[in-house]
């Protein structure tokens, strides 16, 4: 794993570990002595490097926003206490038929780590949010939003003072990512991706494998 961006402690702004799996990218956004982290990590060593990294100069991980319920993402949600949990009220209402198999495709891959996390358990969500959210981190508003398509729970963020857009399985590289559910919602939700960048001043799309797009 390594830092793809660091903050110092103080400081404002992005904060990317790339994981040794599958390209994937944890990312934080920092703003003075708060930090939320979003879709935490998939080993506890590495969890537990974003932990240290987010926590520098005594700042505190307020709150956890999973993007959606896969189990690449949905890891770490409980490593952060007295953090609240937002994601997609998609997620919270998964039916238990997905939720086993969610749970059951993390066994598989924990059996292929040196560093699995026994007692894991579905996320249990604080904040659930139909359409859209906005949360504040330290000065930085953090605006999350449903855009099914990847899956039918799928959500995007968007910090706009500092030009970002993190897009969770949506711009990964090479290709396009898997899809489980319907081609239409996946083209609709490129599209409603494409109008943010342009109207929304992005500067910088952190998808969640593989590279940033600037």
């Amino acid at each position: 794993m390594k830092f793809l961006r660091e903050v110092p402690p103080g400081g404002e702004g992005l904060v990317v570990l790339r994981c040794d799996h599958w390209g994937y990218n944890s990312i934080g956004v920092v703003s003075g002595d708060e930090a939320c982290v979003v879709d935490p990590g998939l080993t506890p060593g590495e969890i537990a490097a974003m932990t240290d990294a987010l926590g520098a100069g005594g700042r505190r991980v307020t709150t956890v926003l999973l993007t959606h319920s896969h189990h690449d993402h949905i890891r770490g949600w409980d490593a952060f206490p007295g953090a609240r949990v937002i994601a997609p009220a998609a997620v919270r209402d998964k039916e238990e038929e997905s939720r086993a198999r969610i749970l059951a495709g993390k066994a598989r891959f924990d059996e292929r780590l040196e560093d699995p996390a026994p007692g894991f358990r579905y996320p249990e969500i604080d904040d659930p949010f139909e359409v859209e959210t906005t949360f504040r981190v330290g000065r930085l508003e953090v605006e999350a939003r449903y855009l099914p398509g990847h899956s039918n729970c799928t959500s995007v963020a968007l910090v706009p003072a500092l030009g970002a857009l993190l897009t969770a399985d949506y711009l990964v590289a090479p290709g396009l990512p898997y899809c489980r559910w319907e081609v239409a919602p996946f083209e609709r939700a490129q599209e409603e991706l494409l109008e943010l960048v342009r109207s929304r001043d992005v500067e910088v799309v952190v998808p969640a494998h593989n590279d940033l797009i600037q």
